[in-house]
């Protein structure tokens, strides 16, 4: 099985090729081709020719949905849906912080999964290894106040994920120690290639998306949108 991965959430993208059970390319994105769909595709395209695949030979592409950036969601998921309607291969939808939380040891069985989704609040998204050794989400990603969230924290609590630098400096300018298993920064970026793994265990289970009706997990509207449906309510 042949599967595309996608990944712009966040400062740094990636795409990636899986092929017959293994990882056989990826590459980072620049800045531009996280966020310009012309150099996205300019990109996935140069990956197939270096192993003399076409667009039509894909059985399947995997995309990252968020939480993460507004633009890079939408590039990302964008390319993703044009290019599966147009090679007619699948499309699947992976949860960006199952991404980052596959990205734990093998010993970590429990990991919350934090970004910034600004003003004073993260994201949060909580998640349990089952038997298999595969990380599920116990519930509905949440925004959580940082200052509620820092004190929610137990020496049990296994951190990762860019939110980890909001919790740190709030931590600091409040005086305060923070508790919890923080996992290095290697760990904290989703990446294509799990984009891909995961993407490929969606398509074995049959959840796939629809090309027409496939959209991005922003969990909360933008500033911009928020300030309109403020003004509109008035």
């Amino acid at each position: 099985m042949l599967i595309l991965g996608i990944e712009t959430s966040g400062r740094e993208g990636s795409v990636a090729l899986f092929n017959k059970g293994e990882i056989v390319d990826s590459q980072s994105l620049s800045q531009e081709g996280r966020r310009h769909a012309q150099l996205l595709v300019a990109e996935i395209d140069a990956m197939l020719q270096r192993h003399n695949f076409s667009a039509t030979d894909c059985d399947g592409i995997a995309v990252s949905i968020g939480p993460g950036s507004f633009t890079g969601l939408r590039v990302g998921v964008v390319c993703a849906k044009t290019f599966a309607y147009a090679t007619g291969c699948l499309l699947v939808a992976v949860d960006t912080f199952l991404a980052i939380a596959s990205n734990a040891p093998n010993d970590i069985e429990k990991i919350e999964v934090i970004s910034n989704a600004q003003r004073g609040e993260l994201f949060v998204g909580k998640y349990i290894r089952n038997s298999e050794g595969n990380f599920f989400r116990t519930d509905e990603i949440e925004m959580i106040g940082t200052e509620e969230f820092i004190k929610s924290l137990s020496s049990k609590t296994t951190i990762a994920g860019s939110g980890v630098r909001l919790i740190e400096e709030e931590a600091k300018k409040q005086g305060d120690t923070l508790q919890g298993n923080i996992l290095p920064e290697e760990y904290w970026q989703p990446q294509a290639t799990q984009i891909c793994l995961l993407g490929e265990q969606l398509i074995q289970q049959n959840e796939t998306a629809n090309p027409w009706t496939l959209a991005p997990h922003y969990i909360r509207h933008s500033a911009a949108e928020e300030k309109r449906a403020a003004e509109e309510g008035k």
